[in-house]
């Protein structure tokens, strides 16, 4: 599905504009087009491939645009978005917003991780600038804040843009990677996702953590709103 959807429904996209003489290209990628950083701060440059299948199928439709972009002299531009959130979504940072809300969330120890993420009107901001600016024709671009916060930052943030006290204590990271694993030799048994497992976990306590210096030396791009700004404008505060 995701090879059919990100990539031949991308290329075929790509084709039906150049055929039909559309001019300017903006895809939507992923920093998951990427090899997983682990602990590094990657740039577009970071080596090695995507472990996973929607990683394999952005990476290969981000070949396609470029591609069309030269066969059919479009103004084209890969995008690789970091994280995305912002009111009415329904990703990682929305569900976790709703379940600190509502008392459900469990405080987070601090592990020093770092994880990239940005505001939808940071990136409704980018894809107009790279479809007006020549300079950015051809070029793959990581889009992130300049902020990269920890889980624990996370947690504390949401607890404080909600009015809610701050959290004296943390749950051990032991007891935290036990019960993930205990949830995946469960998921073994009844082949189903548990709610939390080891993949669940090392979002919250891992890194994925990008560099937007690309952008920022060609196009002299930043994002502009803050994590304390964005997460008021996705709870409604």
């Amino acid at each position: 599905m995701h090879w059919q959807v990100n990539f031949e429904g991308t290329r075929n996209l790509v084709e039906a504009a150049g055929q039909s003489g559309v001019k300017r290209f903006i895809f939507l990628s992923s920093v998951k087009a990427m090899a997983e950083p682990g602990e590094c701060c990657a740039d577009e440059d970071f080596p090695g491939q995507s472990g996973t299948a929607y990683g394999q199928a952005k990476r290969a439709a981000e070949e396609a645009v470029l591609e069309g972009g030269r066969r059919y002299g479009m103004h084209v531009v890969n995008l690789r978005l970091a994280m995305v959130y912002g009111a009415g979504g329904r990703g990682n940072l929305e569900r976790m917003g709703r379940l600190v809300k509502r008392g459900l969330f469990p405080p987070l120890p601090e592990t020093g991780n770092h994880r990239s993420l940005v505001h939808v009107d940071d990136v409704v901001a980018v894809m107009r600038l790279v479809a007006d600016d020549d300079r950015a024709n051809g070029r793959t671009y990581i889009v992130a804040s300049s902020e990269a916060p920890s889980g624990r930052e996370l947690f504390d943030s949401l607890r404080s843009t909600l009015g809610m006290p701050r959290c004296s204590w943390a749950v051990p990271e032991w007891l935290l990677r036990a019960m993930a694993t205990g949830a995946d030799g469960l998921e073994a048994i009844v082949k189903r996702r548990m709610p939390f497992d080891s993949e669940v976990l090392d979002r919250l306590l891992g890194s994925a953590w990008y560099s937007t210096a690309r952008i920022e030396r060609d196009l002299g791009w930043r994002a502009r709103v803050s994590l304390a700004a964005g997460l008021a404008e996705m709870l409604g505060k």
